[in-house]
């Protein structure tokens, strides 16, 4: 066994070390498959729990690669707050306008931003 500590070796954003690619490069897909089938913590999704599943909402998506909350989105660009939080619950789906909008957001956000928004000049 290894004097260090589990905690002290690098890990990488997936929680992997070195060491756990290593060992998982070294398995076949079956052997994975095997080994993934016996974990007791992590069974696998039935294809029911798997429909349940749902893309997150393009919003969410753009509002979350901006790094703005919720009400600092939808203040930046005259998206009333209310139904930012519908697209988001899928409750509601965005028009063709609102998801062109959104894709403009995305690609532009300076530029998309509204008017009330921008500091005069």
């Amino acid at each position: 066994m290894s004097s260090k500590s589990t905690s002290a070796k690098k890990r990488d954003k997936y929680g992997m070390t070195a060491e756990d690619w290593r060992r998982l490069d070294a398995m076949t897909d079956e052997e994975i498959i095997a080994a993934a089938l016996k974990d007791p913590d992590n069974p696998p999704l039935t294809d029911e729990q798997l429909a349940q599943f749902r893309r997150p909402a393009l919003s969410m998506k753009v509002r979350h690669k901006l790094h703005m909350g919720r009400e600092t989105f939808s203040a930046a660009y005259g998206i009333p707050l209310e139904t930012l939080k519908a697209w988001e619950r899928h409750e509601v789906e965005p028009t063709e306008v609102e998801m062109v909008y959104l894709r403009l957001i995305e690609r532009e956000p300076e530029m998309a931003k509204a008017p009330a928004a921008m500091p005069a000049n």
